[in-house]
């Protein structure tokens, strides 16, 4: 008999034939399949299977994932796609694909050292697989803070441009930010943008983790148009480079101006989607600690400190239905720690205009007291 985790590793190995044969409405995208889900629906791509590396045939889906469908490797992605979630049909299904005769033998007993063995070959396979994804996530990782240190603050440049052409400032002197932009924010004028394929100016995100340590960069590609410079007219204005699971972008440390790891004891955290919502809690609320989670997904993988207070979401007004799913999971992750939730939207609409997130919503009501302002000079 063959052992599941061997099966597992044999259909990784060739990952880019099953991972197109599974989601044919995806698309390659560097070292990754990229489809909408398991549903394959085509509509987004917040799926990516990794197609090399030590990763190969591990998927995440970063947005649209039902419960239990959030990652796994190729076995998984037939279990839930072909069989309804069904692991034994997987393997039989998996067998036939890789050409293996496994068939019972009635009377047929496998000795204590045989299996024995068996566990050992596979807990070995685990520990190469383990140890190589260690290695490549650092090395990824590396990657993402070379990138990052060879920008420059924001001040004076064009990503500060972007985020002032969205109403975002970096708040008063006086204030407990100290009129100065977020530190992991940076700015680089010539980052590869792989959708592209040339280098153009990026807004630099870094991504750290609980601990501190950077894990990841995130970038906002970014173009002047018209005047006025905006994220890159792209199928993928926004990019990560190197790990974001679990990590987050700081963007402000609060009235107390300590790190997470010397928090005060029951501190709210306040954690946004997007960077450009983060800054914008930021100015409405100097005094409180605000994270960027990066994708609704990543907001249930964060894992605070056990001095932290409640973790207060500042959402998007999605009414997707995979969008609230996957905010409702996010939340339900975080209870299940004993973390306390608070949910804040914004409203539908301000004076008359839509608004969709935080950060609309502070233009909506610029462009109203704007309005007001004239209607009181007229």
């Amino acid at each position: 008999m063959i052992e599941v985790s061997e099966i597992a590793d044999r259909l990784n190995r060739n990952a880019a034939h099953y991972a197109a044969e599974l989601l044919p409405n995806g698309h390659r995208s560097g070292n990754y399949w990229m489809a909408s889900g398991i549903d394959d629906t085509g509509k987004s791509g917040s799926l990516a299977v990794t197609l090399a590396g030590a990763e190969i045939g591990r998927w995440t889906d970063y947005g649209n994932a039902r419960s239990g469908e959030e990652r796994g490797d190729i076995l998984d992605l037939a279990r839930h796609k072909l069989f309804g979630g069904d692991m034994r049909a997987a393997v039989d299904w998996a067998k036939k694909q890789l050409g293996i005769e496994d068939r019972f033998v009635p009377g047929a007993t496998m000795s204590q050292a045989e299996r024995a063995k068996r566990a050992a070959e596979a807990q070995a396979r685990a520990e190469r697989r383990e140890a190589d994804l260690a290695v490549e996530r650092e090395a990824k990782a590396r990657g993402a803070r070379s990138l990052f240190l060879q920008g420059v603050p924001i001040a004076g440049t064009p990503a500060e441009s972007y985020l002032r052409g969205r109403g975002l400032g970096p708040g008063a002197a006086d204030s407990p930010t100290g009129g100065q932009w977020p530190g992991s924010l940076r700015f680089h004028d010539e980052v590869w943008c792989k959708a592209e394929r040339v280098k153009v100016p990026a807004l630099l995100c870094g991504i750290f983790n609980p601990q501190g340590r950077q894990i990841g960069t995130h970038r906002i590609y970014l173009q002047k148009d018209e005047g006025r410079w905006r994220k890159l007219a792209t199928a993928q204005p926004k990019m990560v480079l190197g790990n974001m699971g679990g990590g987050f972008i700081p963007i402000n440390k609060g009235q107390s101006r300590k790190s997470m790891a010397a928090m005060p004891e029951g501190e709210p955290v306040y954690v946004t989607e997007g960077p450009e919502d983060a800054v914008c809690v930021r100015m409405m609320k100097p005094d409180a600690r605000i994270l960027c989670a990066i994708s609704l997904g990543n907001m249930g993988a964060i894992v605070l400190p056990p001095r932290a207070g409640p973790m207060v979401i500042v959402a998007d007004r999605d009414s997707g239905e995979q969008a609230q799913a996957t905010l409702e999971r996010a939340i339900a992750k975080q209870q299940a720690r004993g973390r306390q939730v608070q949910l804040v939207l914004p409203p539908e609409k301000v004076a008359g205009l839509p608004v969709k997130d935080i950060n609309e919503w502070l233009q909506a009501l610029a462009i109203s007291e704007r309005a007001a302002e004239k209607r009181r000079r007229a």
